[in-house]
């Protein structure tokens, strides 16, 4: 490839379809009762492990990519004597955006070749899909222009729908007040949350029990889905049955198999175990 893509460790992707997609990925870093983990693939914590830590009261926390670090990562790759177009956690959720956005313009303007942040405006396996359909462009061709183009249009035409199973962790992380959390859990309310045009966590509908959140995603999934692409992600934390679950109703409704793969770290630092997820293409994310 004549120039690189790159992504944030948020992006949730496997190692194996970064691979494929020959996408780089800076790494972010959580904590787990003030141990640090994820700075690369040997100091990560189990999966189960990470969510049955979390069920038993761990104190779990994530930090941005720092600038140093920003830097660091640009220069090994435009070192390289290539271009460098790096899609971005959602500014709205973390200053990682605005880390890279400065360390680019402070490395323009010394080097010959460039680099193009974008803000996804996406998380987990949401942002994930965007740096697929990104690398799809470029891997079938796109110029640098004409991929980083592509880029800031599709973006918002990449659709979050979530759950989660307890509803501490959100508040926790300031996304929903303290008040609310106790009294939806005490009344096993389950919000159905998506992302906006901006990158925020937005809640859209109430339901009562699990069962019916879940059937929800689906509703959403048929009410917005607009073929764009046929690529369907779903993630979760600790909680394959259901994400199992979802994966047959949408092989049965629309006769896709989306892929199924693990909350991350990052994300499931701040939503919790029982988070489910899914992701794809709509006409907009404004929702009606």
């Amino acid at each position: 490839m004549n120039f690189f893509i790159a992504t944030d460790s948020t992006c949730d992707l496997p190692k194996e379809i970064l691979q494929k997609l020959e996408v780089e990925q800076c790494d972010m870093l959580y904590y787990v009762d003030d141990a640090e983990y994820g700075k690369n693939d040997t100091n990560q914590m189990e999966f189960k492990q990470f969510y049955d830590c979390m069920r038993n009261g761990a104190k779990t926390s994530t930090s941005m990519i720092n600038e140093d670090t920003a830097r660091t990562f640009l220069l090994s790759l435009l070192d390289q004597g290539k271009d460098v177009l790096y899609l971005s956690f959602a500014s709205a959720l973390s200053g990682t955006y605005e880390n890279f956005v400065r360390v680019a313009e402070e490395l323009n303007a010394t080097n010959e070749h460039k680099v193009y942040v974008v803000d996804s405006k996406s998380a987990a396996s949401g942002e994930g899909l965007f740096v697929t359909l990104v690398a799809q462009k470029r891997n079938d061709g796109a110029s640098f222009e004409e991929t980083c183009k592509y880029a800031d249009e599709i973006r918002d035409r990449v659709l979050h729908y979530f759950i989660v199973e307890d509803l501490k962790y959100l508040a926790r992380g300031g996304r929903l007040s303290k008040g609310s959390a106790f009294f939806g859990n005490m009344l096993n309310i389950k919000p159905v949350l998506h992302v906006d045009e901006q990158g925020r966590l937005i809640p859209i509908k109430k339901v009562v029990g699990r069962k019916k959140s879940v059937n929800m995603l689906i509703e959403k999934l048929l009410e917005r889905y607009n073929k764009e692409s046929d690529i369907i992600y779903i993630s979760h934390g600790d909680c394959f049955e259901d994400a199992q679950y979802l994966a047959d109703q949408v092989k049965e409704k629309l006769g896709i198999t989306p892929t199924v793969m693990p909350l991350g770290y990052v994300i499931g630092s701040h939503s919790g175990p029982g988070t489910l997820t899914i992701f794809f293409t709509g006409d907009t994310r404004t929702e009606k």
